[in-house]
């Protein structure tokens, strides 16, 4: 009954936390450090992936932005006490697109639009002598099964100074829309991540009270158990002794009666 009690109770929470949510986005982040070539690329691999019994994903886009940041050209690194500077940085998006029919069909379990075909995209972007920082956003729009691949490498004119500090001198923000969750808005991969552990803590903070107060009940429980016998083997004893003050009475009534006569 208790292990009943604790399951329907996490199950209660774990709804309230996941609320709507249907989908899954995969995240894959890197830093890739290239001594021949003298470079730093900073990484992402993105893929979506529709696990909706609707297969909502199949039809309606996923916005996910790509926020790039470049500091100042060329990056002399002198600053940090080093040698050389970094002159370029080349920017490279690859969006692989699935696009589906309006044609019904099962698959695995789920169901959504036949794949009709797939598409690539491609954006290539230099920067050398900005002079600023420089800062945008891209939009790419995913739907089921869609993944994007994208580098930021940096080139330094000193590859004994590569990747100094572990300072990414270009790099990506990533928000990621979650439109399958009530009330949800574009949140950073950070924000979400640390939302999600602070649920888990609020969670885990809730079931330990939960356990808290089930162990007090069952003590409780056993307490009034151990009480229940203790007044029972009581009523034994006594119904024992009553039973021989009885028998003793009327022995005594008995023999009374016979020294009279």
């Amino acid at each position: 009954m208790n292990k009943k009690l604790t399951m329907l109770f996490g199950m209660i929470l774990l709804f309230g936390i996941i609320g709507n949510v249907a989908s899954e986005m995969y995240l894959w982040n890197d830093v890739v450090v290239d001594t021949n070539k003298s470079e730093v690329t900073h990484h992402v691999f993105y893929w979506f992936e529709d696990t909706s019994a609707r297969g909502i994903g199949k039809n309606k886009d996923v916005p996910v932005v790509l926020w790039y940041v470049i500091q100042p050209l060329p990056y002399n690194l002198s600053a940090y006490g080093y040698g050389g500077e970094i002159d370029r940085c080349d920017l490279t998006i690859k969006s692989y697109h699935n696009i589906y029919g309006t044609n019904f069909v099962v698959l695995g379990g789920f169901y959504g639009g036949e794949l009709l075909n797939t598409t690539t995209e491609t954006i290539n972007m230099t920067f050398e002598n900005t002079g600023n920082v420089t800062s945008d956003a891209i939009t790419i729009n995913m739907r089921d099964r869609d993944n994007i691949v994208a580098d930021l490498t940096c080139h330094y004119t000193d590859p004994n100074y590569l990747f100094v500090e572990n300072a990414l001198f270009g790099r990506f923000t990533t928000y990621l829309s979650t439109y399958e969750c009530d009330g949800c808005g574009e949140k950073t991969f950070e924000e979400i991540s640390n939302e999600i552990e602070q649920r888990q803590q609020v969670t885990a903070n809730e079931l330990e009270i939960y356990n808290k107060v089930q162990t007090a009940i069952d003590w409780n429980f056993q307490m009034w158990v151990i009480a229940s016998w203790i007044f029972k083997i009581i009523l034994v004893i006594l119904g024992i002794v009553l039973i021989f003050a009885v028998g003793y009475y009327f022995y005594k009534f008995l023999k009374d009666i016979s020294e009279e006569i």
